[in-house]
C-alpha cells in the first residue's frame, strides 16, 4: 500500500508540475512584445493594409484607411505604430500625383488616376512608433519582416516592397516605398554609353538600390537580358548571384555611328518581358559604310539602308551606323501594313482601316478600302460589296450614298414650294421658291385660288405646277356656327378659354427673325402678323429692341421679351376677365396676358430667358445699430454673388451711427464667371432680372458697359439702439373680402415698444397704409343655367349676381346641312346664357338639334366646265364641274376628281405617281423611285405598278418614262426563321423509337407466339434472380 501511495504521490506531483510549466509557457506566448510595459520597446515587424486592385480601377481604391482625412492606413489591432501615406508617384518617381498637405497635388488626382497596364505607381508610407516604443534601426530587418494584409506582397504580386526611403535615427521613424504595377515594366533612369573605336568599354546596366538589381516591377525575378537592337561590337551578359539579376555589357566599336537607342529585352521568371532603353552616343573614326542607296524594311517600325558595298565591312547596324537613313515608317492613315517609302511590311498583325469607297468596276456599289489601297475581303477571299443606298435627290446634287458619299443618282429638277406675301393693298400673292436652292420662278406668281375655309383653318390655295400644289393659306376663317354658345362644326366654345402658342425654339446668338412667326396650336385666335410684334428689353414690353424690319440684324444675347398680338376668330370672344384664359407656350415663359381696350386683341408677353444671364439678385442689409461703426454694416447677396461696399453716407455722430437716421450705401455686385446682368431699364420694376431686398430699399442702379457689374445705392432702415430680439404679434390682421376692408398684421418689439408690419422689423407700422381695401365682386363670364333662370357667381365669395329669367326671343329657323356644314333644327336660344329649348320649348341639347353633314347630296354645283385640250406648251384640263361650297371637282356622274387627275399632261409629257407623290415628266426622262426603309418586322417586297404587278425588287428603281405610271412601294412581313430539331433531339427520338419497337416485338413474341401470360413473365424474372444468387 505504501508503494502504491508513493507512486500516486509522484504521479500527482508530475502532473501538477507539467500543468504549471504549461501555464507559464502559455502566459509568455500570450504576451505581445509590443504591449509589454517598459521604458521603450523595439518593434522589428511592420504590417500595413492594402486592397487588391485591377487595371482600369481608380488608384484610390488600393488604400484601406483607418483615418481617411489624415490618410492614415490600417494596421493590425493593438499595433504600437502608425502608417501614413506621404506621397504617391507615377512611372516610378518621374511624376508626382499626390503629396500630403500640398494644394498643388490634391487627392482628387489619385481618385482620377485609373490603373494602367505596365505602369509603376510608387507609394511612400511613413511608419512612426507610438509613445514608449521605437522602431528597429536596422532598416534591412524591417524590410525583410514587412507584411501586408488585404493584398499579396511580393515581386509580381498585388503590392511590391521597393526600398527604404529614409530613416530618422533619433525618432526611428522610417519611410518605405511600395510599388503597384500591373504587368512587367522598367522605370529606371536612362542609361548612357559612349563607345570608342577599337577600345573596350564595359559596365553594368542596373542599380544597387534594388533587391533584384534592376528597376523592374510587375514580374518576379530572376531576370535574363538580351540585346534586341544593338550596335556592332556590343555584347550583353546576365549574372544571377545572391538573388540579384545584373546586366553587364561590353562594346568594342568598329563603325562610325550617328548614335541611337539600344534596347535590351529583360525576361522575367514567369515569361513576361519589357525593354530597357540605353542611349548610344555618336562615335567617329571607325569604318564608314558605302551604302547601297535603297531604303528597305529593317523591322515593323523602321526602315533604312541595310547593305554596305565594302567587302571589309565589319557588319551593319542601321539603327546606329552613320548615314543609314534609319527612320520610322511612313504609314497611311489608320494603317500599319504598308509604308509609303518601303512598301508592304509583311506584318501578320498589321491593322487596316477599311472605309467605304465607290467600286470602280460597278457604279451601283461600294467596297471597303484602306488608305493603303487594300480592299476588304470575306473569309473566302471575295471582295465585300454593298449596294449604294440613301441620300436625297435635289436640284443642287444627286442622291449621295449614306455609306460612302458617292453620288449614284443624278440631280433632279427644281421642286417648288410656295410662300404667301402680303401686298400693300391688303391682298396676297403666292410665290414659288425651290425647296432646295431657294431660287424663285417668277412665272409661278399667282393670286390665291381654290380651297375652302373652315372655322378652324383658312382656305388653302390649290394652284398646281407640275404636280406641286401651292397649299398656302389665305383669306379669313369661316365664321363659327354658334348655337347655344357652341360651334356646331368644331365644338368650340363661344368664349376662348385656352390658347397654346408654338413659340420657335431659341438660343443665344441667333437672330430674332424666327421669333416673329409663332403658330397657334390650340385656341380660336388668329396671329395678327409679324408687323404687330416686337422684341423688348422691358418686362412690360413697352420699349422696342427690334421689330420685323430689323429682326435679321438683332441677335439674342441677353434676357428679352417677345410681344405678340392675337385676335379672336369670327363669332368667338374673349371672357370679361383675362384671368379666365389659360395661355401656354412651347418655348419661353408667359409673363403677361391682357386684353387691349382699343381693339379687344389678346396681348401675350413671352420671356426669352438665357442661361448666360443673371436671373435675380436678392440682397440682405443688416440693421444699423446706434453707436456702431459703419464697418459693422453687413450686406450680402443670397445667391452668393460677390459684393463690395464702396462707401456709406449719412449723418454720423463721432463716426458712428446716430439714432433714427437712415444711411446710404454704395455697393458693387459682380456677376458670376461667364454670366452677365440683363440690360438695365430706367424703371427697375420692368428690369428682366428679379430684384429683391430686405432691410433696405434700392434707390438707384448703374451698369458697366460689359454688363458684368452692377453698382447700386441702398437706403438702410433707420438706425436704432434695439436689436428687436423679442418681437410678438400685437394685433392679428384680417383679409379683405368683396364687401369689407381688411387690415395687415401688427407686430411689436417688447424691448423698444416700436410697431412693425413684419416680424423681422424691417417695415415700421403706419396706420395710413395698414388698410387692405375691399376687392368688390368678381363675376365670371359664364352663366349658371337653371330651368327658368340664369345667373353669374362671384369667383371670390360665390354670391349670385345678375339673376334673371331666360330671354328666348323669336324662334330660330331650321338650317339644312350642306357638303361641309351641319344643319340645325328650329329652336329657341336664350340671348344671355345661350340655353337651348326646342320648338315646343322643351329642354334639349345641341347634339339633339344637329342635322349631320350630307357629303353626297349636300353639294351646290356650278356650271359645267368643258375640256381644255393639252398643247405642246401647256397642260390641259378634263371636263368637270365644281362645288360652290367645298370647291372640289366632280365628273358628270358626281364622282370626285383630284386636282392632279384633272390635269391633261402637255404633249410630250406624262403624269407619274410615286408613293402618292404626283409629278409630270418628259417622254424618255429617267426617273429613280427610292423606297423608304421598312418598318420593324417588315421587308421590302418591290415596286407595284397600276396593274398590281411587281415591276422591280430594287429599293432604288430607275425607269424611263414612256407613259402614265403609278408606282407604290410594297412591304410584307419578314419571314420567321423555322426552328428544326437539334441533333440531341433527333438522337433521343431514334433511341426512343428503337426501345418502343423492341418492347412491342417482345410482347408479340411472349404473348402471341409463346402463348404466355403476364404471371409467367413475373415468375421467369424471379427465377432468373434466384439463379444469380
Amino acid at each position: 500500500m505504501t508503494y502504491i501511495k508513493t507512486n500516486k504521490t509522484k504521479l500527482l506531483t508530475l502532473i501538477l508540475g507539467l500543468t504549471a510549466c504549461l501555464a507559464v509557457i502559455l502566459g509568455m506566448a500570450s504576451i505581445n512584445p509590443q504591449t509589454v510595459k517598459a521604458d521603450t520597446m523595439t518593434i522589428d515587424t511592420l504590417e500595413v493594409a492594402f486592397n487588391k486592385v485591377g487595371v482600369g480601377e481608380s488608384l484610390a481604391t488600393a488604400f484601406d484607411f483607418e483615418d481617411e482625412t489624415e490618410r492614415r492606413l490600417k494596421v493590425p489591432a493593438g499595433a504600437n505604430y502608425t502608417a501614413t501615406l506621404t506621397i504617391i508617384f507615377k512611372n516610378g518617381q518621374a511624376t508626382t500625383l499626390w503629396k500630403k498637405d500640398s494644394t498643388s497635388f490634391p487627392w482628387s488626382r489619385v481618385e482620377d488616376q485609373l490603373i494602367e497596364q505596365k505602369v509603376a505607381y510608387c507609394i511612400r508610407i511613413h511608419f512612426a512608433p507610438k509613445e514608449n516604443y521605437k522602431l528597429s534601426k536596422d532598416g534591412e530587418l524591417l524590410k525583410r519582416n514587412m507584411k501586408v494584409f488585404g493584398a499579396e506582397l511580393g515581386k509580381g504580386k498585388d503590392i511590391e516592397l521597393w526600398d527604404n526611403a529614409g530613416q530618422n535615427n533619433i525618432s526611428t521613424e522610417i519611410d518605405m516605398d511600395f510599388i503597384i504595377s500591373k504587368g512587367m515594366n522598367y522605370f529606371g533612369y536612362p542609361r548612357y554609353i559612349s563607345p570608342r573605336i577599337d577600345e573596350t568599354v564595359s559596365g553594368k546596366i542596373g542599380t544597387d538600390f534594388s533587391d533584384t538589381g534592376m528597376w523592374i516591377s510587375g514580374a518576379p525575378a530572376p531576370y535574363t537580358y538580351e540585346a534586341r537592337i544593338a550596335p556592332i561590337g556590343m555584347e550583353v551578359q546576365t549574372v544571377n548571384v545572391f538573388g540579384k539579376s545584373d546586366c553587364y555589357y561590353q562594346i568594342i566599336a568598329k563603325n562610325a555611328m550617328d548614335g541611337g537607342t539600344m534596347y535590351i529585352t529583360a525576361t522575367a521568371a514567369d515569361g513576361q518581358t519589357c525593354d530597357i532603353p540605353v542611349t548610344i552616343a555618336p562615335v567617329s573614326g571607325g569604318h564608314e559604310h558605302t551604302w547601297v542607296e535603297e531604303i528597305e524594311k529593317i523591322d515593323y517600325e523602321h526602315h533604312g539602308y541595310k547593305k554596305c558595298l565594302d567587302p571589309a565591312c565589319p557588319g551593319v547596324s542601321p539603327a546606329f551606323d552613320k548615314g543609314s537613313q534609319y527612320a520610322s515608317h511612313e504609314f497611311y492613315s489608320g494603317c500599319n501594313a504598308k509604308c509609303k517609302t518601303c512598301g508592304d511590311l509583311g506584318n501578320p498583325d498589321a491593322k487596316h482601316t477599311f472605309i467605304a469607297a465607290p467600286d470602280e468596276s460597278d457604279d451601283t456599289c461600294h467596297v471597303f478600302k484602306c488608305t493603303c489601297g487594300e480592299v476588304e475581303k470575306d473569309t473566302s477571299g471575295n471582295v465585300i460589296k454593298e449596294k449604294h443606298s440613301g441620300g436625297e435627290q435635289t436640284c443642287l446634287s444627286g442622291a449621295k450614298c449614306d455609306v460612302c458619299g458617292h453620288e449614284y443618282i443624278a440631280k433632279r429638277e427644281h421642286k417648288f414650294e410656295f410662300r404667301s406675301f402680303r401686298n400693300n393693298n391688303g391682298t396676297y400673292t403666292h410665290l414659288g421658291f425651290c425647296k432646295y436652292c431657294g431660287i424663285e420662278d417668277v412665272t409661278l406668281r399667282h393670286s390665291p385660288t381654290g380651297g375652302v375655309a373652315t372655322c378652324q383653318a383658312r382656305a388653302k390655295c390649290e394652284y398646281t405646277y407640275n404636280g406641286d400644289v401651292c397649299g398656302c393659306e389665305y383669306g379669313e376663317f369661316k365664321a363659327h356656327n354658334m348655337v347655344g354658345g357652341v360651334c356646331t362644326e368644331c365644338g368650340s366654345d363661344e368664349y376662348i378659354k385656352e390658347v397654346v402658342i408654338d413659340v420657335p425654339e431659341y438660343w443665344e446668338g441667333m437672330a430674332y427673325r424666327p421669333m416673329f412667326y409663332p403658330n397657334v396650336i390650340k385656341g380660336n385666335v388668329i396671329p395678327k402678323g409679324d408687323i404687330y410684334y416686337k422684341a423688348s428689353t422691358y418686362l412690360n414690353g413697352n420699349d422696342t429692341l427690334c421689330n420685323i424690319s430689323d429682326s435679321n440684324e438683332k441677335y439674342i444675347t441677353n434676357n428679352s421679351v417677345m410681344y405678340y398680338v392675337f385676335a379672336p376668330h369670327t363669332t368667338c370672344k374673349f371672357p370679361e376677365s383675362v384671368d379666365e384664359i389659360n395661355v401656354s407656350v412651347t418655348h419661353g415663359e408667359v409673363i403677361s396676358k391682357s386684353i387691349r381696350e382699343n381693339d379687344g386683341c389678346l396681348i401675350v408677353l413671352v420671356f426669352l430667358r438665357l442661361d448666360r444671364a443673371v436671373q435675380s439678385i436678392d440682397v440682405s442689409v443688416s440693421q444699423p445699430l446706434v453707436g456702431h461703426l459703419p464697418e459693422t454694416l453687413q450686406i450680402t447677396e443670397k445667391n452668393g454673388y460677390a459684393m463690395t461696399i464702396n462707401n456709406v453716407e449719412g449723418f454720423l455722430n463721432g463716426g458712428r451711427f446716430y439714432d433714427g437716421v437712415p444711411y446710404y450705401v454704395n455697393v458693387t455686385i459682380k456677376a458670376p464667371e461667364g454670366k452677365v446682368f440683363p440690360i438695365l431699364t430706367p424703371d427697375v420694376e420692368n428690369w428682366l432680372c428679379g430684384c429683391n431686398i430686405s432691410g433696405g430699399k434700392f434707390l438707384s442702379f448703374e451698369q458697366s458697359k460689359d454688363f458684368k457689374e452692377l453698382t447700386v445705392v441702398i437706403k438702410t432702415l433707420n438706425a436704432t439702439d434695439c436689436l428687436h430680439e423679442n418681437v410678438t404679434m400685437k394685433e392679428e390682421g384680417k383679409l379683405a373680402t368683396c364687401t369689407e376692408d381688411g387690415v395687415m398684421d401688427k407686430y411689436a418689439c417688447s424691448g423698444c415698444g416700436k410697431e412693425f408690419f413684419d416680424a423681422a422689423c424691417t417695415m415700421p407700422w403706419n396706420d395710413s397704409t395698414a388698410k387692405l381695401p375691399r376687392k368688390g365682386h368678381n363675376p365670371g363670364s359664364e352663366y349658371k343655367i337653371e330651368k327658368d333662370i340664369h345667373y353669374r357667381e362671384c369667383k371670390t365669395c360665390g354670391e349670385k349676381m345678375d339673376e334673371a329669367p331666360h330671354d328666348f326671343g323669336a324662334l330660330v329657323a331650321q338650317t339644312n346641312p350642306t357638303c361641309m356644314q351641319n344643319g340645325v333644327k328650329e329652336h329657341y336660344e336664350c340671348s344671355v346664357c345661350k340655353k337651348l329649348v326646342d320648338a315646343d320649348k322643351n329642354e334639349t341639347t345641341l347634339e339633339d338639334l344637329i342635322i349631320p353633314v350630307n357629303p353626297e347630296s349636300g353639294h351646290n354645283f356650278g356650271t359645267w366646265i368643258d375640256e381644255v385640250p393639252a398643247s405642246e406648251t401647256a397642260n390641259g384640263e378634263i371636263a368637270h364641274k365644281d362645288c360652290l361650297i367645298c370647291n372640289k371637282h366632280f365628273d358628270a356622274s358626281d364622282k370626285e376628281i383630284s386636282a392632279f387627275d384633272l390635269i391633261i399632261a402637255k404633249i410630250g409629257t406624262h403624269k407619274v405617281i410615286i408613293n402618292g407623290e404626283n409629278k409630270i415628266y418628259d417622254e424618255g426622262e429617267k426617273v429613280t423611285a427610292i423606297a423608304d426603309d421598312p418598318a420593324d418586322g417588315k421587308v421590302f417586297k418591290g415596286w407595284q405598278d397600276e396593274s398590281g404587278e411587281i415591276v422591280s425588287t430594287e429599293k432604288n428603281y430607275t425607269f424611263m418614262v414612256t407613259g402614265e405610271r403609278t408606282l407604290t412601294a410594297v412591304y410584307e412581313d419578314a419571314p420567321i426563321a423555322k426552328k428544326g430539331l437539334s441533333s440531341g433531339q433527333i438522337i433521343g427520338i431514334v433511341i426512343g423509337s428503337v426501345v418502343v419497337a423492341g418492347i412491342c416485338g417482345f410482347a408479340f413474341f411472349w404473348f402471341a407466339i409463346k402463348k404466355k401470360s403476364f404471371g409467367d413473365l413475373i415468375a421467369a424474372i424471379k427465377g432468373s434472380g434466384k439463379k444469380k444468387q
